[in-house]
């Protein structure tokens, strides 16, 4: 294991946003920020992890967690470098464990344990699962299959059943006939 300096890791999630496919909150090319009280650099394995109080930030998306594990595709050595010398070459997925909470503008995803694929744009998240879509509804289950650019969420509950609390529409805010007027008094 090797502690690298914040900036190389940050490094490597920066380079995520060359890549041609939607981010972290659907965000195209941003770069993803990352805050966390550790970071350890596993070069070989292709792995950064993130500990104590992570944050990840692009665009409007953020997800906080206890532990975040960003994993890299590699690009082989050149002959003349050794094995180990592999770089990264763009983000594959970034695992969160413990405590995990993505949101999003007008939604909070609240689990134990979340992966975002960034070849299909999709975050998973699983455990006790709560999603939140502003005041309108809160939804329990145990896994949540979020396509981010799509905003499509599947929500499934293993053998329990899935519940939600949908919130309709205030009538106070609905709009309301004019009053009736009443009909003119002969003179």
């Amino acid at each position: 294991m090797m502690n690298y300096p914040m900036t190389l890791a940050a490094a490597l999630l920066v380079l995520s946003g060359a890549s041609a496919h939607a981010q972290l909150g659907g965000s195209g090319s941003s770069p993803v920020f990352v805050e966390s009280d550790r970071l350890d650099g596993f070069q070989a394995d292709g792995r950064a992890v993130y500990t104590g109080n992570v944050r990840a930030t692009q665009g409007e998306s953020q997800l906080t967690t206890d532990k975040l594990t960003a994993v890299c595709s590699r690009v082989a050595p050149a002959a003349d470098q050794a094995a180990d010398a592999a770089s990264c070459e763009e983000i594959r997925s970034l695992i969160a464990e413990n405590n995990v909470l993505f949101t999003a503008p007008r939604l909070q995803i609240k689990g134990d344990r979340a992966e975002y694929d960034y070849a299909s744009d999709t975050i998973t998240i699983t455990g006790d699962v709560i999603m939140r879509r502003e005041s309108e509804a809160v939804i329990r289950g145990k896994k949540v299959v979020y396509q981010v650019s799509a905003g499509l969420a599947s929500i499934s509950s293993s053998g329990d059943r899935v519940q939600a609390i949908l919130q309709p529409q205030s009538r106070s805010n609905a709009p309301q006939p004019a009053p009736a007027q009443p009909p003119a008094r002969p003179n």
